[in-house]
This record gives C-alpha cells, structure tokens and sequence, in this order.
C-alpha cells in the first residue's frame, strides 16, 4: 500500500491523532529522550570514535553511559525538529481514517501486547540466530573477496 501523500497541514482533529499515535507506538518517549540516538555513542558504535577520542580515559561503566549522555544533551535543542518532522511525515503518509484504525488498535491491550511483543521478538531472534549472522558475514567477505579478485 503506498502513502496518502496528503501535503495539507493536518486539521486539529487529525494531530492529535498523530500525537497519540505518537505516544501509543512509543516513539513520544524516544523523541522526548533522544534514546534514538543511542547506538552512536555505544562502544563499537559508529561515532564513538569521534565522540571520545583524544578525551581522557573512561572507566568502563562511563565509557556506556558518558557518551549518551552527552548525545542526548547536545540533542535537546534539536528536539523540536524532531517532533516536527514525525508529526509532518505521519500527516504526509496516512488518512485520518488511517490513523484512527491505527492509534485504536496501538492504544487496545492487543496493541500494547504486539509494541511489547515485537522488542522481545526482536531481541530473541537476533540472540538465536547470532551464530547464523557470523555465518553469513564470514561468508559475504568470502564472495567480497572473491569478487574484488578477479
């Protein structure tokens, strides 16, 4: 199914049902923390690196937590954009209509159970399928390497 493309600002009505969508699904909570940009301040993650270098040494819990902190600091006065652009884009992309199914079934027990459900699915699967993954990489530097070699 493709989007609405609605390029009309949303009436009243339809943000707040983009609000509680918003609040419903979670994503409120990680706009409001900034949490989506966790991954870049992880060690291994892909701005570490530039976040802590040349910085004095970390113990190893500051090393987890510093970082973060500092991203979700730095992100604070961003935050409005961010709370725009998901605002914009679920206008753009679903009918009122849409919504009103949508934030139903998300604010329904059933809804709440399939948000809490999918996390659990999600962090299941990768630690079942973890060696599968390591398979798949060494394989794919095999094919890379075979391929950059002709």
């Amino acid at each position: 199914m493709a989007s609405a493309m609605i390029e009309e600002a949303a009436s009243p009505s339809k943000l707040a049902l983009i609000r509680r969508f918003l609040r419903a699904s979670g994503l409120q909570a990680m706009i409001d923390s900034g949490s989506h940009l966790d991954n870049l301040g992880m060690p291994g993650g892909p701005s570490y690196g530039f976040l802590t270098e040349g910085l004095p040494e970390m113990t190893y819990g500051e090393s987890f937590s510093a970082p973060n902190a500092a991203l979700r600091e730095a992100y604070a006065p961003y935050r409005g954009e961010w709370q725009d652009e998901y605002e914009g884009h679920l206008n753009w992309e679903f009918t009122e209509p849409e919504l009103e199914q949508i934030v139903t079934f998300l604010e329904s027990a059933a809804g709440q159970h399939y948000l809490e459900a999918g996390g659990r699915m999600k962090a299941y699967i990768g630690t079942i399928t973890e060696h599968l993954v390591e398979e798949i990489v060494t394989q794919a530097r095999e094919i890379l390497a075979r391929r950059l070699a002709k």
